[in-house]
């Protein structure tokens, strides 16, 4: 049973923006050292940021009503296969299915939690 979705869309120059401005102290205050060992500078390091980002933002929309979360509650990783997924730091009994897409502009993200049955 679906019990929320949500979506999120990020403006990637603005994301590089405050990265740039606020540092390493930003980057840890978002994301998990798990995430950030996975995604290596390089030409589209910002847009995978922030898709990551928009994908927490999704999460927490979807989860709104049954549960409060922080940005470092959400951890965004990727299967062997490219494929991206949530994992939580809480431990409920909800599912969260994400799609993350990003181009040179934008990153989107959405989330769909369903109860476990």
């Amino acid at each position: 049973m679906i019990v929320g979705i949500g979506i999120d869309m990020v403006k990637v120059n603005k994301m590089q923006d405050a990265i740039e401005r606020g540092g390493k102290d930003f980057i840890d205050k978002i994301f998990n050292p798990e995430e950030l060992e996975r995604i290596s500078p390089s030409k589209i390091y910002y847009q995978r940021l922030s898709a990551r980002f928009a994908a927490k933002e999704a999460v927490i929309k979807a989860l709104s009503k049954e549960i409060e979360l922080t940005l470092k509650d959400i951890c965004i990783l990727n299967e062997s296969n490219g494929a991206p997924f949530c994992k939580l730091n809480k431990d409920i009994d909800i599912n969260i299915l994400i799609s993350i897409t990003h181009i040179e502009d934008y990153a989107i993200a959405c989330a769909v939690a369903e109860k476990v049955t």
